[in-house]
């Protein structure tokens, strides 16, 4: 999980931008930078091609495959949108939808999406053979199922397709939980974490960096004082901390560098501080744990 086979960024000198712009001309689009770090192709669509996600795949390969590297992640994008996907019949759509989590950031207004956790969003996307897409509202129009009901069929598909590998390891000397899989939708199983895991009543400290991998810690809070039971806690947090930054920067598919407190089947981030180089955990959770130390 060090990320340490990484290729720096410097190697990217606007190279990648250029190339961007090049395969999108080719094929009807002109480019323009947009806010986020992301290249805009305008033409018949206004399609977004989001800059860290494809240096993430860049530093992966070597310098002499990024034409064909960005021919094909362009291509695939435009593709997507412009091939035909006959979408009205929803006995056969129903199939390829999934539920994808995104950073709240990439929800433009037209998606069909809701919020996950803050920060966080989870959109209804089609899964084809060739590409994954977001949906419109426009698009579900007429579907006999909407709202709850239709992100609960995209969960049971990314249920249907099966489990993540499961891995125990030591992080920096605290043990954790890695979840990990070739599917875009690593991160829509930490709607049913607790089946992968005990979790406890004080819940888990996790972390969804990028498409691919999460990494969670239960507070089983196995020490018998409170003050052991916080300084556990505070290293886990630190340590998850650290490898949500790097695999978030590491990609590919960032989703978010923040660390989340999961408990009772809903997330929140997890604010820490520091004070004179000590790591501080919040309140809130200070509370639980030592509450849970009185329970025993």
């Amino acid at each position: 999980m060090s990320g340490r086979h990484a290729r720096p960024d410097p190697w990217d000198d606007g190279t990648l931008e250029s190339l961007v712009v090049l395969v999108g001309e080719s094929l009807g689009y002109a480019c323009r930078r947009a806010p986020g770090d992301v290249m805009l192709l305008q033409g018949a669509y206004q399609l977004p091609v989001r800059m860290r996600d494809l240096r993430q795949l860049a530093r992966l390969v070597p310098r002499d495959d990024w034409p064909a590297l960005v021919s094909d992640q362009v291509t695939t994008i435009v593709t997507a949108m412009e091939e035909p996907l006959d979408l009205s019949d929803f006995d056969l759509a129903q199939h390829l939808l999934r539920t994808r989590i995104y950073p709240a950031e990439d929800d433009n207004g037209q998606l069909a999406s809701r919020p996950f956790a803050p920060g966080l969003i989870e959109a209804v996307v089609v899964d084809t053979p060739t590409s994954v897409r977001t949906l419109s509202a426009h698009e579900m129009h007429g579907w006999p199922v909407s709202g709850d009901a239709l992100f609960m069929l995209g969960r049971d598909n990314v249920r249907g397709d099966g489990p993540l590998q499961h891995d125990e390891q030591d992080l920096g000397g605290i043990r954790v939980s890695v979840l990990h899989g070739w599917t875009f939708y690593t991160a829509t199983h930490l709607a049913w974490l607790e089946e992968y895991l005990p979790i406890g009543p004080s819940g888990a400290l996790v972390i969804a960096p990028n498409r691919g991998l999460i990494v969670a810690h239960p507070l089983r809070i196995a020490e018998p004082s409170p003050r052991a039971r916080y300084r556990a806690a505070a290293a886990a947090a630190r340590e998850l901390q650290a490898q949500a930054h790097r695999a978030y920067e590491e990609g590919p598919g960032s989703i978010s560098p923040n660390l989340y407190w999961w408990r009772a089947g809903a997330m929140r981030p997890l604010e820490t501080r520091y004070e004179g180089g000590a790591l501080v955990l919040p309140e809130e959770l200070t509370s639980v744990l030592a509450a849970h130390t009185a329970e025993r």
